[in-house]
């Protein structure tokens, strides 16, 4: 007896998808997404800077082949104006990597974005000191200069810090940074900094004459805690591209695993990519990075985000004039974890 039509179409599927099961990644569960034959997708990932140790998932991710298993062609590109997000609205970019706080902002200036990872779940901006005299508390500023990165966000960070420690401000001196923050502790022009990508600054000093202390992070200042960056779509494309952003997601997953797994590969990529900078300062910055690259959570995949978090950060944001009060009751809405892997369909 001869199939039935519908039954021929079922084995035809089934046989499609043991075909698409081989893609699975031995070991860990994910689905690497690459499902079909076909030309390699284009992905256009718009970054604010060079290539750094905050970039270090995706050119690592490029050059050992990840997106190309994932059946995507990804290029990366400096925004211009250092405005990723704006290329991304524009439809410059597909994918564009911003801090959280200007993701807010954005949002509540209408843009139609959301965030579906964080590359990193701790803020990159930080207090900075010399190992010669270290600041491991916020109440060791009193009677010292620290210097502050020209942003709104930077001043109400340092606001609040010092409202944490019960110090006013008038008992802390202020320089406006000159360019580079690190240059103001090397200079003895001030006893800490705040406000610059501070895994950056750490790199830059760890080769200087006076190495970093540790770095004393905003939350444990008294900032909610924000993710420094993320990786951020058209809300368009999470309605009807999730099989592109899952694929691509995996791929920068395993980026990510090689990242921490051997920093040392990892910075050599980036000083291969960018001549400008140093393989033994990318390490050094990714070295403070990439323990905070993961949640802390560990039954959660890279990039996981918590929506209640986004919320208590947009309230901190509305109570220093960063953001509109409409915005807080939609900042959970600006993640969405369903295109990690192992998490969604």
């Amino acid at each position: 007896m001869g199939k039935r039509p519908e039954l021929s179409r079922r084995g035809a599927l089934l046989a499609a998808a043991v075909l698409a099961c081989t893609a699975l990644c031995a070991g860990c569960g994910e689905v690497h997404a690459r499902l079909s034959l076909g030309p390699p997708r284009p992905v256009t990932v718009a970054v604010e800077g060079p290539p750094s140790a905050l970039y270090a998932p995706f050119y690592t991710a490029a050059a050992q082949g990840d997106f190309a298993a994932g059946a995507l062609a990804v290029k990366l590109v400096e925004a211009p104006a250092d405005d990723a997000l704006a290329a991304l609205e524009a439809g410059h970019a597909t994918v564009a990597v911003a801090s959280e706080p200007d993701l807010l902002a954005a949002r509540a200036q209408g843009a139609q974005l959301v965030a579906i990872a964080a590359l990193t779940r701790e803020p990159l901006e930080g207090i900075v000191s010399l190992a010669g005299r270290p600041v491991t508390r916020v109440a060791q500023l009193a009677g010292h200069t620290i210097a502050v990165a020209s942003s709104r966000l930077a001043a109400a960070a340092l606001d609040t810090a010092l409202a944490h420690a019960g110090l006013t401000p008038a008992r802390v001196r202020t320089i406006a940074a000159p360019t580079g923050l690190a240059g103001a502790l090397t200079n003895h022009q001030a006893i800490a900094t705040i406000g610059a990508p501070w895994p950056l600054e750490w790199g830059s000093l760890f080769q200087s004459a006076s190495p970093p202390a540790a770095v004393l992070s905003l939350p444990a200042a008294g900032v909610p805690a924000y993710s420094g960056l993320v990786v951020v779509v058209r809300i368009d494309e999470a309605h009807y591209q999730g099989a592109l952003l899952r694929a691509f997601l995996v791929s920068l997953s395993r980026g990510q695993r090689t990242v921490a797994a051997d920093p040392g590969a990892a910075a050599s990529v980036l000083a291969a990519t960018n001549p400008h900078i140093s393989a033994s300062v990318e390490q050094a910055a990714i070295g403070q990075l990439a323990p905070r690259a993961n949640p802390t959570d560990a039954t959660k995949p890279f990039g996981y985000e918590y929506p209640s978090q986004w919320s208590a950060f947009a309230t901190w944001m509305h109570q220093y004039g960063l953001l509109p009060a409409a915005a807080i009751a939609g900042a959970g809405l600006a993640i969405t974890n369903e295109f990690l892997p192992g998490q969604g369909d």
